[in-house]
């Protein structure tokens, strides 16, 4: 295990060296056009409200991979390092800690220097405040010291094969602002001071935002572009009206009939490509409360679900139904056939309304004088889905989904809440049943622990990364950490193995379909996107994790030095 870990530290060196002399030659192309606002829309977006503490449950957007920057970004098309304000990392021979090499010459937007002892004060900050470890750093870290200027060691509480990864995706945070605050859990920063390209907050009204180039960004020449500018659209339609009109140049939107509504518009100019490496979209249902804590009642619900409708009508045919593992196509060479022939026999991932009836007539869930079910007590038994207000695709799938269950008795309906709202429901806990997002990662565990992990509860009782169900088990923690504590890849596919055969006997949630990465671009003004051809990371704007974004702002510039006259 030491060994292996011995030659991956060589390669990310060797990575690291290739990276910087990759920076330097484009640092060199000094001739590439300069200026201009990039147009973004992400889709339905809530007003926007100044808050930029990273670390708060939701931040301003592009507060995240802009204004603030990890040590190293996992890019998540290929999973390899792009190394960022780090440029090596090395575990100890005992594994029980791990060296971060920084970046020389980096600065913060306030002309301060960038120093390990800032990466230092980030990590120990939530030893502090335990309530900003929304990564769950502090299952496996102990603590953080600055060996030099430019080395920072953690120490680890244990062998955690993947703290490269989480800790080198932490943002990292000035020591000499973010001491004096008393309380960093609920400064909302309204004056951030980032490492990042876009640190200068222009305009911030609740229906724009517009951040600008840091002057002190330490890759000379860059960003190329001068500022980004998000309007905030009340819902996907707008927002797909102006993408047709060419006033957008990156864009996150769901779009139907894409080819006839967006790209036919102008097929030199309107470009997509919907990367089909996203990760799984499910349906979480809250098991704090019951039904929903009652597995049987999950999986009557799975049966339920008219799969194909939701991915051929809500979803426009653009992705297709998911697995019961939730392990999408990224990571297709993974999945258990011995998990899915038991989903199988559950009857998961399958509609089928009359086992699904059957079964909840075996759980003690009759159907009443008004044809809906009852709770086994015979009370009334309603509950909501929820889903963004705006966000047509999902909202289309979650009528569909809301109609399955009336069909089998279930008296659902739907809440459309603004995105903030949304999402507040889903950490708190003050929801029924929801649609959302997971997450895929460099390997399946990232998957798993995002929804299983019970650490990622906080003392503040928020459902941190995607736990929204709330289902934990010893077992699943224990195979959690048992995957991080070996490097034996036998061993680690054997514990992803385990998992997918958990995730399917007890439905923590129940997966719907993979995730399309919505992403497009226009080239009226700007170039330099992510292309189907040229995929050099994850295009898609809205994804904050792991740092993508902050590559492709790297990259974008002018057509040339007329084309960037915002219309």
């Amino acid at each position: 295990m030491v060994k292996k870990l011995t030659r991956l530290g060589i390669l990310a060196i060797s990575l690291a060296l290739v990276f910087s002399m990759s920076m330097t030659a484009m640092r060199a192309a000094d001739d590439t056009p300069r200026g201009g606002t990039v147009v973004i829309s992400e889709g339905q977006q809530s007003p926007f409200v100044r808050n930029f503490n990273v670390y708060a449950p939701d931040p301003t957007r592009w507060t995240k991979s802009s204004v603030f920057e990890p040590l190293i970004i996992f890019n998540p098309v290929d999973g390899k390092p792009v190394y960022w304000l780090a440029t090596a990392y090395k575990y100890a021979d005992d594994l029980k800690s791990i060296t971060f090499t920084l970046r020389d010459k980096v600065k913060w937007s306030d002309g301060q220097p960038f120093t390990a002892k800032d990466v230092a004060f980030t990590f120990n900050m939530f030893k502090k405040f335990p309530a900003l470890d929304r990564r769950g750093l502090l299952a496996f870290m102990d603590s953080a010291t600055a060996v030099d200027d430019m080395n920072v060691k953690v120490t680890l509480s244990q062998v955690y094969t993947q703290a490269h990864i989480l800790l080198g995706g932490t943002w990292m945070v000035p020591e000499h602002q973010w001491s004096k605050i008393d309380d960093p859990i609920t400064w909302t920063n309204p004056d951030p001071i980032g490492t990042g390209p876009l640190t200068t907050v222009s305009k911030l009204t609740e229906q724009v935002l517009e951040l600008c180039r840091n002057p002190n960004y330490w890759q000379e020449g860059k960003p190329y572009i001068d500022c980004i500018r998000q309007p905030m659209y009340p819902g996907n339609d707008p927002a797909n009206l102006a993408a047709a009109n060419g006033e957008l140049d990156w864009i996150a939107n769901f779009i139907p009939d894409i080819d006839k509504t967006f790209v036919a518009k102008n097929p030199d100019k309107h470009h997509f490509y919907f990367w089909p490496g996203g990760a799984t979209v499910q349906l979480y249902a809250n098991t704090t409360k019951a039904p929903f804590d009652d597995v049987k009642f999950r999986q009557a619900m799975s049966m339920a679900i008219e799969y194909d409708k939701v991915t051929s009508i809500g979803m426009y045919g653009y992705t297709a139904p998911a697995n019961a593992t939730g392990l999408g196509p990224k990571h297709e060479s993974w999945i258990n056939k011995a998990a899915l022939d038991e989903a199988a026999k559950m009857g998961l991932a399958k509609f089928d309304p009359e086992a699904a009836k059957k079964l909840l007539d075996d759980a003690g869930y009759k159907v009443g004088a008004d044809k809906f079910r009852t709770t086994k007590d015979g009370k009334p038994l309603t509950f909501k889905i929820q889903v963004v207000n705006g966000w047509t695709d999902w909202v289309t799938s979650v009528q569909i989904i809301s109609q399955n269950f009336q069909d089998i008795g279930l008296n659902a309906t739907i809440e459309t809440p603004d995105f903030g709202a949304w999402l507040n429901n889903l950490q708190q806990g003050t929801y029924d049943v929801s649609i959302g997002w997971s997450s895929s990662g460099v390997t399946p565990w990232d998957f798993f622990r995002n929804v299983l992990d019970s650490t990622f509860i906080g003392k503040d009782k928020l459902a941190n990364a995607q736990l929204w169900s709330r289902w934990t088990s010893p077992e699943a923690d224990k195979l959690l950490s048992d995957f991080v504590a070996t490097a034996d890849e036998a061993k680690q596919k054997d514990i992803i193995n385990q998992l997918q055969m958990l995730y399917v006997k007890n439905i923590p949630a129940i997966p719907l379909f993979p995730g399309p990465t919505w992403y497009e671009w226009t080239t009226y003004r700007f170039t330099g996107f992510p292309t189907k051809d040229n995929y050099y990371t994850q295009g898609s704007s809205w994804q904050e994790d792991p740092g993508a974004r902050l590559i492709v702002i790297n990259m974008i510039h002018c057509i040339d030095n007329k084309s960037c006259g915002q219309k």
